[in-house]
């Protein structure tokens, strides 16, 4: 073999050794650690709901219509029984004590009677007019003051305060204790002198008052004005608030 033949030779048995004991050493060297995963942030917050439109939101209880209808109907009894205060009582047609009419109270009416012992029931028309239906629906105005009705049959009642071709009438006695609604544990009382009358109800408030007629008194509460019609046997007084007195001895008249 020439000299450069083995030269050649030797290298690449040199190179096939170099080469070999390269793979040996990369299998006998350890594998790389592995990079470990970074951890991700916390998972994004679930949306939220959509708000429900005004069409969806729940709506409160109904109104509670009957007991709306029974405080009206109530304050129209309260109007009527103000309003009617004014008529109740006695009356003397043109004036004349011997010819005597009364008003009294019958719930949210009036019950009317004539000097001829006629009746009619009466329609309250606002504050200050009555109509009677029975009497050929006849209207009836109270004045100003209070004293007088002009019916339009161009007659007129007016307060018998004496004068007139009877002369003065005489009024009952309504000295004594009386009972609230006919109530005998709660008791009322009137002071009676010369017409004029000190009251006290069953609460301890007084109040002053007067005949208006033989069988009405007015009176006044600190201000407030209730009439009051006497019955024909002195036992009981029908107040124009809706309430009553009674008694259960007659005193003399």
């Amino acid at each position: 073999m020439s000299p450069v033949r083995f030269e050649r030779a030797a290298l690449y048995g040199l190179l096939i050794g170099i080469v070999f004991s390269a793979v040996g050493m990369a299998q006998l060297m350890p594998a790389p650690p592995q990079v470990p995963q970074i951890p991700q942030g916390p998972p994004p917050p679930p949306s939220m709901p959509p708000m429900p439109s005004d069409s969806q939101i729940p709506q409160g209880p109904p109104t509670d219509v009957p007991q709306q209808r029974q405080q009206q109907q109530d304050q129209e009894r309260r109007n009527n029984q103000q309003g009617s205060a004014g008529f109740l009582g006695a009356w003397c047609a043109q004036g004349d004590p011997s010819k005597q009419a009364s008003i009294s109270s019958n719930g949210p009416m009036l019950n009317l009677t004539n000097e001829s012992g006629s009746t009619s029931i009466g329609n309250l028309q606002g504050n200050n007019q009555i109509v009677a239906p029975e009497w050929q629906f006849v209207t009836g105005t109270l004045s100003g003051d209070g004293r007088q009705i002009n019916w339009s049959n161009g007659t007129f009642w007016a307060r018998c305060y004496g004068g007139g071709g009877g002369g003065r009438y005489r009024t009952p006695n309504l000295n004594g204790n009386w009972y609230p609604n006919g109530n005998r544990s709660l008791q009322c009382s009137i002071q009676q002198r010369r017409g004029n009358l000190t009251l006290q109800n069953e609460n301890g408030d007084r109040a002053t008052g007067s005949f208006d007629g033989k069988w009405s008194v007015t009176t006044n509460w600190q201000g407030t004005r209730i009439s009051g019609t006497i019955s024909r046997d002195g036992t009981r007084i029908d107040w124009s608030n809706g309430t009553y007195w009674s008694r259960y001895r007659l005193y003399g008249q």
